[in-house]
């Protein structure tokens, strides 16, 4: 892997991304591509965020650039005594900061997948063996039903792109997988004028001994006419510059 020298998220993460494993957990003896999100304790990703909110009729966007850094901490059993992760998010507003405490992921690797939780929802991140012909319904356990998540309904994410390189703007990596979580269009690009309408769109790439090495949630809502003054909602981006 080529290597040079991460807002909030519901809102980012909304979003994330994502290594470990407990003690000398070897991955590769059960399935080799579970390293796409590999298992070591104490290991981290850090990335650059770039961060865009939109605020409604009065045409107002927020950008907002900064750090965000996931770390696995530390090991649990969960209430089916499955053996889980905590990771750890911190937060800086610029590179040289000093790191703040911001939230923490849980982690459960399954049989066949791996359980995700993060700002109250818990999500299926992915299925294994990993595979570019894979799909399945990635938000299956989220609390749909909360406003707050309703957008989250129906996603089918699918694996791309497998064994594919990847440059994400600030490092290159060798061997990755694309999960594509989401891309949805509803009068995008003010088709019809007097229909409101949305557009979704989520992405995540990993890349092999890892993890996450980018990221992108898009989600926002007009009214009609679709202006630009007329947006609701945000597009967050990781990428990833530094991993131990």
């Amino acid at each position: 892997m080529t290597k040079k020298i991460v807002p909030v998220f519901l809102l980012v993460a909304i979003c994330f991304s994502m290594l470990f494993s407990c003690k000398k957990y070897n991955n590769a003896k059960v399935d080799a591509t579970r390293n796409y999100f590999p298992l070591t304790l104490h290991n981290y990703v850090v990335y650059n965020v770039d961060s865009t909110y939109y605020h409604g009729i009065a045409g107002t966007q927020a950008h907002v650039a900064s750090q965000i850094m996931y770390s696995v901490s530390d090991t649990f059993t969960d209430s089916k005594k499955r053996p889980s992760y905590i990771m750890n998010v911190y937060v800086r507003p610029y590179d040289g900061a000093v790191w703040q405490a911001s939230s923490v992921i849980l982690i459960t690797p399954t049989a066949t997948g791996l359980l995700y939780s993060q700002d109250g929802t818990q999500y299926l991140k992915m299925i294994f063996p990993v595979n570019d012909s894979t799909s399945w319904a990635g938000n299956q356990y989220a609390e749909v039903n909360d406003a707050s998540f309703a957008f989250l309904k129906g996603w089918n994410y699918q694996c791309q792109d497998m064994h594919h390189s990847y440059f994400n703007g600030n490092v290159n990596y060798d061997n990755t997988v694309t999960v594509l979580e989401d891309d949805e269009n509803v009068n995008y690009q003010n088709v019809d004028s007097l229909v409101s309408g949305y557009r979704t769109y989520a992405k995540e790439v990993y890349a092999y001994n890892v993890g996450m090495v980018y990221k992108e949630w898009t989600h926002y809502t007009w009214g009609s006419p679709d202006t630009a003054n007329d947006k609701n909602g945000y597009r967050v981006i990781m990428s990833a510059v530094a991993n131990h």
